[in-house]
């Protein structure tokens, strides 16, 4: 999942995973039978049962659901999908869904419905714009787009502080904007505001309507890049038995571990990701990304065994009859030698 450039991205994906569903903006907003719709597609996306999601929302087109959540929840499943098939294969569709949810969400504000909402949701459009645009190296466009999303959260919590889900876009944007900005942390335009965020997020993650397992998301992740492996640990345990059908989480475990330095769990997370990508590989990025990290674990504890170059062996082979895209070959090239270069050498030492 390295086409996010970093997995410190993940955690918008999953935010807004859980902005379109869990309770939304209080019990005036929704009928019940909405929310429960809502629900369904969280947990559908979370698992990784994207047609199903699908269904669901196509079902909410005739319901009294506000047309802005449901191009949300279209652009939410799209960049989920792209996400987990590490492709832009629905880009048009992303995109058109993002067009028809800015529209909506500014109707809103021209018809004078909620505004705090609708700020809410220009918010999101504009984030996962931002994030787009990062993954394919358009730097500026996406700092620019950043800004617009972190202004139409300012908008809307000037006009409604109680809505503590605002805590989340901020939040995410004040830390990760530090963390990338750290050498020029001392001037007042880009100041070190990762405390104000992690707080914020701490915020939604306790007091939020829809957002506390997004929140909890963004907060691994950003205890990975604290350091602070043995919370990140902790979360992501709890999310992967939450959402078990799912691999956003054992990834994040994964990583967790990994950094923290507890080479034989990280293996286990990384075979368990590479045993559900390898029946079905798609373009092999994430197969290639999860064998990579078990050879690399198993080298870093100096485990020589027959069985355990068998399984080196075994996954290089994959990777030399694969129909490995072209693209992908130039993406994960020193992976790819690395993965080949194990097993020769386990062959050698036997």
């Amino acid at each position: 999942m390295l086409f996010f450039r970093g997995r410190y991205y993940l955690f918008w994906v999953m935010f807004f995973v859980t902005v379109i569903g869990s309770e939304a903006f209080g019990a005036d907003h929704f009928s019940p039978d909405l929310k429960l719709c809502l629900n369904k597609i969280t947990g559908h996306i979370y698992n990784d049962e994207f047609d199903e999601a699908g269904a669901v929302i196509d079902s909410l087109a005739d319901s009294d659901c506000s047309r802005p959540f449901i191009f949300l929840s279209y652009s939410t499943l799209y960049q989920s999908q792209m996400m987990t098939a590490e492709s832009e294969f629905l880009e048009k569709e992303f995109y058109s869904a993002l067009d028809s949810l800015e529209f909506y969400s500014e109707l809103m504000l021209e018809t004078g419905q909620d505004s705090a909402m609708a700020y809410f949701l220009l918010g999101h459009n504009k984030a996962f714009r931002s994030l787009y645009d990062g993954r394919a190296g358009h730097t500026w466009s996406a700092i620019k787009k950043g800004l617009g999303a972190r202004n139409a959260y300012s908008k809307a919590f000037d006009i409604d502080s109680t809505l503590y889900d605002i805590g989340l876009g901020l939040g995410s944007y004040r830390y990760w904007k530090s963390v990338k900005t750290k050498a020029i942390n001392w001037t007042p335009l880009f100041k070190n505001e990762k405390k104000n965020g992690i707080e914020l997020l701490r915020l939604a993650a306790d007091s939020s309507e829809i957002s506390q397992d997004a929140a909890v998301s963004s907060l691994i992740w950003i205890y990975i890049s604290e350091k602070r492996y043995g919370e990140a640990i902790r979360l992501a345990d709890e999310m992967r038995l939450k959402y078990p059908k799912g691999l956003t989480f054992v990834w994040a475990l994964a990583s967790a571990y990994y950094k923290f330095g507890d080479c034989p769990a990280a293996i286990e997370m990384y075979r368990t990701i590479n045993r559900r990508v390898a029946g079905n590989p798609g373009n092999y990025f994430n197969y290639i990304e999860s064998a990579f990290y078990i050879v690399k674990c198993l080298d870093e504890i100096k485990e020589f065994s027959p069985e355990v170059n068998l399984e080196k062996c075994e996954l290089a082979r994959m990777i030399e009859i694969g129909l490995i895209p072209e693209d992908t070959r130039k993406r994960q090239s020193k992976k790819i030698k690395t993965i080949l270069k194990s097993c020769k050498s386990g062959n050698l030492e036997k």
